[in-house]
């Protein structure tokens, strides 16, 4: 989704020991532009803090694991590849006064893959501070039954039409790694996802259902 207001920040580092690339570090992370409005200062100094804070793991806990793999693999006369930290996010919602998006992070210390973990955050910029789920619901609403019908729905739908290859026990593994902080919204529904290795495999990516909103009927705090 386009957000003109939402700019790029960016945090680049190679990290060498004895003049071979240790760990590759690529941090990019969101900022609001001058003239956004009240709050925006709040929401610039979470993600300015959050970069720094994965920059100092991955130059000092990465650094050092990749420094010792590095020895290892030169004691035993084995290739090594250098250890990657990469944080990208996407806004999927810019209407006021909500701001929602998700970042990736995709570590590789070795190994056939690397591994990506995903977060959703969704901001109410009137209140300078994110939201949880229920947030979005009125009051005494149980819209957790609405959500888990709706995604069982579609992830038997996509392995039916052979488009993605679940595990087996899918409608109890649905259930079992359903969380509510896994969410975001998008301009068509709010998007639920499921991590890595939850209800498929590797290959398969990482699994987003969206639920439309007028599944939810009149059930929505905010004019979605």
């Amino acid at each position: 989704m386009k957000c003109d207001f939402i700019k790029k920040q960016t945090i680049k580092d190679k990290l060498y020991h004895n003049k071979v690339l240790m760990v590759d570090i690529t941090i990019d992370y969101p900022s609001l532009a001058q003239g956004y409005g009240e709050n925006a200062m709040r929401f610039n100094m979470h993600y300015r803090q959050k970069a720094r804070k994965n920059y100092r793991y991955a130059s000092t806990n990465l650094f050092q694991a990749a420094v010792k793999q590095y020895n290892l693999a030169i004691s035993q006369n084995f290739p090594f590849h250098n250890f990657e930290f990469v944080e990208a996010f996407e806004p999927t919602y810019c209407n006021k006064p909500l701001i929602s998006l998700y970042y990736d992070i995709y570590e590789f210390t070795g190994g056939a893959h690397g591994n990506t973990t995903r977060r959703g955050n969704t901001w109410d910029m009137k209140k300078g501070s994110m939201i949880t789920m229920d947030a979005l619901f009125v009051k005494g609403y149980d819209y957790r039954p609405v959500i888990l019908k709706y995604i069982k729905s579609e992830a038997r739908r996509r392995q039916i039409t052979g488009m993605v290859n679940f595990f087996d026990d899918l409608d109890e593994n649905i259930r079992k790694y359903y969380d509510e902080k896994n969410f975001y919204l998008t301009e068509e529904g709010l998007a639920v996802y499921y991590p890595l290795y939850t209800i498929a495999p590797y290959s398969e990516g990482i699994q987003v259902f969206i639920i439309p909103y007028q599944v939810f009927g009149d059930n929505l705090k905010y004019k979605l």
